[in-house]
């Protein structure tokens, strides 16, 4: 019996010893796989592949990737010497996020040679190779890799450890998704290209911050760099028109229904011709359709009848104000981040909102809904003033004038989240003062 115990006890001995050995065995070969991931990127290379198979499948028995147009599997080749953008995401990737890059991505097909490719990789907090990775989380996984147009991993086991701890580590990968830019040779272009992306789509590339850069110093606060990639050529064809354009938001439907019958008769007093555009508001999907049936219905004004579009004209306000703070800029210094924290700001209020401009001119006039519904109601104080400086600009003075005789009461701002950290002083767009 004793005997029996004894090796019992030393069975029970050798099984933690070799549990131990294994765990610190796998750990160093973890770190021996990190440290090399973080030397090679400091190295260069003549093609992309070293950096891929150290960051996807190292070895050659099996084809890591899966087309998303063939849905066959590939192997890494299909991206050698390409400019390869790595989706980073965990499996709660947003469907507004894929259905906007699957549009990027076919658009930049429809060109004579592909500049870019795309890969998913999806980093899991579940291990899949456990048995806590069960057909419920399969069946998710599988879900969006069906509905992406461009590569993915074929299943997210095949991502070492060491290749999520860099993504998390060195990438800052949390839970919001990024775009990590990967040049030809596998430099990185870019930790993060998903901003630059939402604001200039394929133009963007090669996704270098120069790049970046060189794209802003083109770029100044109007109509077109507002609504970029959410046009389908009616609004273009207004401002060719010379037409004027209004853009608002808001949720509360009385005073839209206020706004854009006022708004109407004052263009037709003013003898201008006017369209109105309603862009929503960025809290609620939902929301944002109903309104959107109802102004259709009620013929108010011109709006969009897919809430996807809603959706990505407030995320590429923010992709804006990420990648101006990522450049240092404040709304002290830069006119574009000011009227970006402004307009999110109306956002974030319980007030409608509105923007005037005259076609593609850089005159612009905006406030929120009480001051630009009054002054629309006071049209006859300033109407001599837009026979001699045109409406929009003496519309933007009748509403500086009116807000130097009103009590000023300052918007809120909810920042998204911003990679990096937020900064430690943020101006208030419309007064000025360093907000609390």
């Amino acid at each position: 019996m004793r005997a029996r115990k004894c090796v019992s006890k030393l069975t029970r001995w050798w099984r933690a010893c070799s549990t131990k050995f294994i765990r610190t065995t796998d750990e160093k070969r973890h770190l021996k796989a990190y440290r090399t991931l973080v030397r090679l990127f400091d190295e260069i290379h003549s093609d992309n592949m070293t950096i891929l198979k150290h960051l996807i499948y190292a070895k050659d028995d099996i084809q890591p990737l899966v087309d998303g147009t063939t849905k066959s599997r590939v192997s890494l080749e299909v991206l050698r010497k390409k400019t390869v953008l790595l989706l980073i995401s965990d499996l709660d990737i947003a469907i507004e996020d894929i259905e906007l890059l699957n549009h990027l991505y076919r658009e930049s097909r429809a060109g004579p040679e592909n500049q870019f490719e795309i890969v998913w990789l999806p980093i899991v907090d579940i291990d899949p190779k456990s048995a806590a990775w069960d057909m419920i989380h399969q069946q998710k996984f599988e879900e969006l890799q069906s509905s992406m147009s461009w590569y993915t991993v074929h299943h997210p086991s095949i991502l070492e450890p060491a290749v999520i701890k860099y993504i998390r580590e060195v990438w800052h990968f949390s839970k919001r998704i990024i775009i990590v830019a990967l040049d030809p040779q596998g430099k990185l272009a870019s930790p993060n290209a998903l901003h630059m992306i939402w604001i200039w789509g394929s133009f963007a590339f090669p996704f270098t911050k120069e790049r970046e850069e060189a794209l802003w110093k083109e770029e100044s606060w109007r109509l077109e760099l507002i609504i970029n990639g959410l046009d389908d050529g009616t609004i273009t064809e207004w401002m060719e028109q010379g037409s004027y354009i209004c853009l608002f938001g808001g949720e509360d439907l009385d005073w839209i229904r206020n706004f854009t019958n006022v708004a109407k008769g004052v263009a037709k007093i003013a003898n201008i011709p006017l369209r109105m555009v309603y862009v929503g508001k960025s809290n609620s999907k939902e929301q944002m359709q109903r309104i959107a049936t109802v102004i259709i219905s009620e013929k108010l004004s011109y709006c969009w009848n897919d809430p996807l579009f809603f959706w990505f004209f407030w995320t590429r306000l923010e992709s804006m104000l990420h990648s101006k703070l990522h450049h240092g800029k404040s709304t002290e210094n830069d006119p574009v981040m000011h009227e970006i924290m402004t307009i999110l700001s109306y956002d974030r209020s319980d007030q409608g909102w509105a923007i005037f401009c005259n076609g593609a001119g850089l005159a612009m006039a905006r406030a929120k809904g009480n001051n630009v519904l009054e002054s629309m109601e006071q049209f006859d104080k300033w109407k001599d003033d837009a026979n001699q400086k045109g409406f929009v600009n003496a519309l933007h003075d009748h509403l500086k004038q009116k807000e130097l005789e009103t009590p000023h009461h300052c918007s809120g701002l909810i920042l998204p989240a911003i990679d990096g950290g937020l900064p430690k002083r943020v101006v208030c767009g419309e007064c000025g003062r360093v907000m609390e």
